[in-house]
């Protein structure tokens, strides 16, 4: 009798996990625009490590330059749409930017912030381990780029999507906060090493 139940037990789970629906899990489908952004971070990350290959260091502008620096013919020539967040909350790179002349690149050019290597220069690109730095992310100049997220590129090229409700809850921010602050006067360490 014990092994009869024991039999149906196991072949009720069976079952049961058999028919589940197995959709994604919706607290994770952050929708294309943060997809599409991931991929730029990714594509972004590919030109740095390409850039430093060619030329013995990461790009020397700080902020929206670094980033910017790669849509130069010297940094690879990534284009345009690849150099900015397709957040919907994102403002667009100005129709006039001359992607050709790094040092003309005004703050705010793209809708990323970039590393602030004057404040905080990279000891080691690429870094992993407990050399792990933040190079890149979503500037979220307007409030937040994406609909309750940001994303932030990393120096091993991961790329991390944070959500405002967990840092909320976590105190990393204020409870009435509706956006994740970047640059020097975010309370989050990390985000405070990039900037416009």
């Amino acid at each position: 009798m014990r092994r009869a139940l024991v039999l149906v037990v196991v072949l009720g789970l069976a079952a049961a996990l058999f028919l589940w629906k197995r959709g994604d899990d919706p607290r994770h489908d952050f929708g294309s625009d943060v997809g599409r952004c991931t991929e730029n971070l990714r594509t972004i990350y590919a030109g740095l490590v390409a850039y430093q290959a060619a030329h013995g260091h990461p790009p020397a502008g700080s902020g929206a330059a670094f980033v910017l620096e790669l849509g130069t013919t010297a940094g690879g020539g990534l284009a345009r749409d690849v150099l900015t967040c397709p957040g919907p909350g994102a403002e667009a790179m100005p129709a006039g930017l001359d992607l050709a002349n790094a040092s003309a690149f005004p703050p705010g050019a793209t809708a990323y912030a970039g590393r602030d290597l004057a404040r905080f220069p990279l000891s080691r690109f690429p870094s992993g381990g407990t050399e792990l730095e933040p190079i890149a992310c979503c500037d979220n100049a307007r409030g937040l780029n994406h609909d309750g997220v940001m994303n932030v590129l990393y120096s091993d090229g991961s790329v991390i999507t944070l959500q405002l409700e967990q840092l909320v809850g976590a105190g990393r921010l204020p409870a009435d906060a509706t956006t994740i602050p970047v640059g020097p006067t975010s309370p989050i360490p990390e985000l405070a090493k990039l900037s416009d």
